[in-house]
């Protein structure tokens, strides 16, 4: 049979264990939502501001350039240019904060959709109540938090540039050629807005964070668990097994005296005086003149 001892240590290390588990799981999870969502915050912020030159680009500066020769093109009047240009320029080196407009079909190579980038432009393409997409992604050297938006071809106008060749400005076809960023169709989702945000220091230090209250919770255990050891055993255990050793000796031969140690707890005095009555009951009536033992 199992002692308290053991019984009670199970009970602890599983209580802990429970602890350990569920406080650091919560920690994380919280912790991690939390550097999720000031990602966003960024991301967004960044996000307006790139859409704001393209708004500027497109109500402010193609107009006054419209006067300018059919055969003639600048790409300061392309929007996207015009967006991921200031933002480069906003954001300078700064490693993982990108502003692109991949496309499955791009005027520009540059602009071309990676791997990743394709599987967004297909779940916009699949679905039409599908606004934005955000989440985290492993680009192999870090971790991105990225905030993508479906690019329609909306505007007619866009396909005198985009539906053939033979449409294009003469000056966009010397420039780009006439092999890419043709047979668009309208409302057709051709590219996104893709804005990415570092988070691979803030996961990192999370991992940090949730490891240093792992290592504090044991801590704590380790006292809690030394501190409760040492008073059970000192307040139940020992007082137990001197009480079931007088019990086991009253029961043969009547025993000492059955003392109640007064320093236990008022249930332990309570069952040590009523081994002790017991022992008596049992001695007078061993000490019965004529007792016969069979009556035992």
């Amino acid at each position: 049979m199992r002692d308290i001892r053991s019984i009670i240590r199970r009970i602890l290390l599983s209580v802990f264990l429970l602890a350990l588990i569920v406080g650091t799981g919560a920690f994380y999870f919280v912790l991690h939502d939390r550097a999720v969502l000031q990602a966003e915050e960024q991301a967004r912020t960044l996000l307006a501001a790139a859409l704001a030159v393209r708004g500027y680009t497109t109500e402010h500066i193609l107009p006054k350039l419209s006067h300018l020769p059919s055969d003639s093109f600048v790409e300061e009047t392309v929007p996207s240019f015009a967006a991921q240009t200031v933002f480069r320029s906003l954001i300078g080196q700064s490693k993982g904060y990108t502003y692109h407009e991949p496309a499955l079909n791009p005027t520009s190579p540059s602009d071309r959709a990676s791997a990743f980038e394709i599987d967004l432009i297909r779940q916009f393409r699949e679905r039409d109540d599908l606004t934005e997409l955000t989440g985290v992604h492993d680009s192999g050297q870090e971790r991105l938090f990225y905030l993508a938006k479906p690019i329609r071809v909306a505007n007619p106008a866009c396909l005198g540039c985009h539906d053939t060749p033979a449409r294009a400005p003469p000056a966009m076809l010397t420039r780009y050629g006439g092999a890419n960023g043709f047979g668009w169709q309208l409302n057709e989702v051709v590219a996104i807005q893709l804005l990415t945000v570092p988070v691979t220091r803030q996961l990192s230090g999370l991992m940090e964070l949730t490891v240093y209250l792992a290592c504090g919770l044991l801590l704590i255990f380790v006292i809690c668990y030394g501190a409760l050891t040492v008073a059970l055993d000192s307040q139940l255990v020992r007082p137990l097994k001197s009480l079931a050793a007088a019990a086991d000796m009253a029961s043969v031969s009547g025993g000492p005296a059955v003392v109640p140690a007064t320093e236990s707890t008022a249930e332990l005095r309570a069952l040590g005086q009523a081994i002790e009555r017991l022992r008596r009951s049992l001695a007078r009536s061993m000490a019965r003149p004529g007792r016969d033992d069979t009556d035992l």
